[in-house]
């Protein structure tokens, strides 16, 4: 999955600029609840402005408070944040998220050009519906073998069960793979004794009603 598929655009995004005031700056975020903004001049994302970074400028400051919210965010914003292109894959903007503490990764297209963001919303609900939510959810261990997971697939297929989408984690146990599957077929019970019978262990079966309980 790309980048693009997955991003808040620009159109749908709060932005200030760098010379809008602390003041109104802090309405706005507070007015929408949110943590941070993108900073933007045109079509450039300029950096990143939050509640954070301001507060502890004030809090340091010898001026008043009048004069403070005065100052152009320009002088708080952060400028060195990593940014992503709308054709990258998703797990490049989720490795940030996971190194970096920032709210959101701003998104970019080939001519540097601002389009979007990517949250931390985004990522968990990407992942979370790759590993299984909605349809029926098997989870199989099974060893690291050329062919074996095409023979767990073509099993599947002669049980005329459709895959919705899967994922395979390394346990790190004597090669040991779990694969996690999302599947559509009529008989679950038929599939994975069919499954079972081949060699391959079934270590969870959900239901799409099972799933729906913790939603």
């Amino acid at each position: 999955m790309l980048v693009k598929h997955i991003m808040i655009p620009v159109e749908d995004l709060t932005t200030v600029k760098i010379n809008d005031s602390v003041k109104d700056t802090l309405d706005l975020i507070n007015s929408k609840n949110l943590l941070s903004l993108p900073v933007v001049e045109g079509k450039k994302f300029i950096g990143v402005i939050s509640q954070k970074c301001i507060f502890e400028d004030y809090f340091s400051s010898d001026e008043s408070k009048e004069e403070f919210l005065k100052r152009p965010i320009s002088e708080f914003m952060r400028t060195t944040q990593r940014c992503v292109q709308q054709h990258d894959i998703v797990e490049r903007p989720a490795k940030i998220l996971k190194d970096e503490n920032t709210q959101f990764i701003p998104v970019v297209n080939r001519k540097d050009e601002f389009c979007g963001i990517v949250t931390h919303k985004a990522i968990f609900t990407t992942f979370t519906n790759i590993l299984g939510f909605g349809h029926t959810r098997l989870v199989i261990t099974m060893h690291e073998i050329k062919g074996r997971l095409a023979k767990l697939t073509d099993i599947i297929h002669k049980q005329d069960g459709n895959i919705i989408s899967i994922a395979e984690i390394n346990v790190d146990l004597m090669d040991l793979r779990e694969v996690i599957l999302r599947v559509d077929v009529d008989d679950v019970k038929k599939l994975v004794k069919k499954i079972e019978d081949n060699g391959f262990k079934v270590i969870r079966v959900d239901t799409e009603k099972d799933l729906e309980k913790i939603r």
